[in-house]
């Protein structure tokens, strides 16, 4: 049942609605149709094996264009091309969640990406219970035993967490960055477990 893998894996079911959930507070934003565009797109291709995962960003945001270009009206396409772009651009900054330099001029642009990548971000900051689940989710969709999983997995998970911990700040958003400090000391307990 969709309920059992959403729980058993980090980037699907449960993420999406745990990022939704974040986001909601912000439907009234300008860019609200790019943000929720990026938020479904944004890991709808999530390989694990070398060389593809290095892509995944990448062909999640071509896949959003395409989609979109396939089940979207022609009127649809042409009121929201601003939004699709903007959301495949978002895409894109999930993977080293930092913002596209051209988003630095337009304040509306700047905020939409915090406020997404923020949300993306924001289960660094859960609760202990919740982190370890998240953790042990991205071990097995690598194939790997949570408890004991293979020494090559546990650098690149250290790797990938201490590139997020370099991140300071890691919430760029006011609304994101009270969940600084917890984040923070969250990214170093998982360090520390990998180590």
């Amino acid at each position: 049942d969709a309920s059992d893998y959403a729980d058993a894996t980090s980037h699907t079911l449960a993420h999406l609605a745990e990022l939704f959930a974040h986001l909601a507070p912000y439907r009234a934003e300008p860019l609200w149709p790019a943000i929720e565009l990026a938020a479904w797109a944004h890991d709808a291709v999530y390989a694990t094996t070398l060389p593809d995962y290095a892509d995944n960003e990448p062909r999640s945001a071509q896949w959003l264009v395409q989609v979109t270009n396939a089940h979207c009206t022609a009127s649809w396409l042409h009121a929201h091309a601003s939004h699709v772009s903007v959301a495949s651009d978002l895409v894109l900054a999930t993977q080293s969640h930092r913002l596209p330099e051209t988003f630095a001029a337009d304040p509306t642009l700047q905020r939409a990406g915090q406020l997404f990548l923020d949300a993306d971000l924001a289960i660094l900051a859960a609760a202990p219970d919740r982190l370890r689940e998240y953790d042990r989710a991205i071990a097995r969709e690598w194939a790997q035993d949570p408890d004991a999983p293979s020494t090559s997995f546990r650098i690149g998970r250290k790797q990938a967490l201490e590139h997020l911990r370099e991140q300071v700040p890691l919430f760029r958003s006011a609304e994101f960055a009270p969940l600084e400090p917890r984040a923070q000391r969250n990214l170093d307990t998982l360090i520390d477990f990998y180590a």
